[in-house]
């Protein structure tokens, strides 16, 4: 079986009410932690132990699924950027870091909740003392001579000041890959592309999971003609050195239309100006909206989508007929 590098070399990092959060890597579940030393928090060695003993850990559950599936996974695809990069042992160094920029974000998309958004804290009836946007301030505490790789999530990272300041503080920029998973709402301003140029490269994730208003249902109150326009913003617009991606979420709401999103894909947003191609990734969805069990979250998935319409004016059994047959 072939080592997760991720376990030796990435940090995962996040701040959950002023304590700091940790796992390999952003698909992995993040334990509480006393310390951001890298090499010696107990919950990283036990991973990289049992990565050592060939044993699939169990935080790593989220891969294992993805590749019985067939499917890519952050295993694989880190694997092959340490291997196309030099650093393809398991030697314990800070190489990688997947930064939680906070929990900023200007959607409140369906499979997504308050925990990750400050837009959903706002719809919901919650004290205004939790309504209060988080932040994440602990890479001060670390040595990031060594990182080469940043990866960028929320939130909605371009609406992140914090990020700016991480950005204009990482040393070795020329050396340093960035990476975003962005909803495609925001475009950088001149501040922000100026500090993209001094990057090796920029990496531009795309959170899409389906096309019109069955998109602006699942990532609301996004507005598909206005994310399609910022896509081409983006072709026209972005530094030579940013490279694009989209990645889908796969849940009970799009399964039945991914081939309309592939072929929207394919016509409108499959390349470059630069003629990079752009690479198409999917995931599949964890919690509620899971394909895995779903039918015994019937009832569940009924009532969070008609509290959702309640609240916002939508219709879930319009955007999704099929649907209706199914959770029926």
């Amino acid at each position: 079986m072939t080592n997760c590098i991720d376990a030796f070399k990435s940090l995962n990092i996040a701040d959950y009410n002023g304590s700091i959060f940790v796992s390999p890597c952003c698909i992995s579940p993040p334990v509480k932690s006393k310390t951001t030393d890298f090499k010696n928090i107990q919950y990283l060695k036990d991973i990289r132990d049992s990565w050592t003993q060939e044993i699939f850990p169990t935080p790593c559950h989220a891969c294992k699924v993805a590749e019985s599936a067939e499917m890519s996974s952050r295993r694989i695809g880190s694997n092959q950027w340490y291997n196309d990069n030099g650093y393809n042992n398991t030697d314990v160094e800070l190489i990688k870091l997947d930064y939680w920029v906070g929990d900023t974000c200007n959607l409140r998309c369906t499979i997504c909740g308050p925990h990750f958004s400050s837009a959903w804290k706002q719809e919901l009836d919650v004290s205004p003392a939790l309504k209060k946007s988080v932040t994440n301030y602990f890479w001060k505490q670390m040595d990031l001579s060594t990182v080469r790789w940043v990866h960028f999530n929320g939130g909605e990272p371009l609406l992140s000041k914090t990020h700016l300041e991480f950005l204009q503080t990482l040393p070795s920029k020329e050396q340093v890959h960035i990476n975003y998973n962005t909803n495609a709402t925001i475009l950088p301003d001149q501040t922000l592309l100026d500090l993209w140029q001094q990057f090796k490269l920029v990496q531009i994730d795309f959170s899409i999971d389906d096309i019109g208003q069955r998109f602006e249902y699942q990532r609301y109150p996004a507005n598909w003609t206005q994310v399609k326009d910022n896509l081409q913003w983006y072709i026209d617009h972005a530094p030579h050195n940013c490279m694009f991606a989209v990645n889908t979420t796969v849940s009970v709401l799009n399964y039945s239309n991914l081939e309309n999103l592939d072929l929207w894909l394919t016509n409108n947003f499959y390349v470059s100006r630069f003629t990079d191609a752009i690479e198409h990734r999917k995931q599949m969805a964890s919690g509620l909206f899971a394909l895995d069990g779903a039918q015994q979250r019937i009832h569940k998935i009924k009532r969070f989508l008609e509290s959702c319409d309640a609240r916002r004016g939508t219709n879930w059994q319009i955007t999704f007929p099929e649907l209706v047959e199914y959770l029926n």
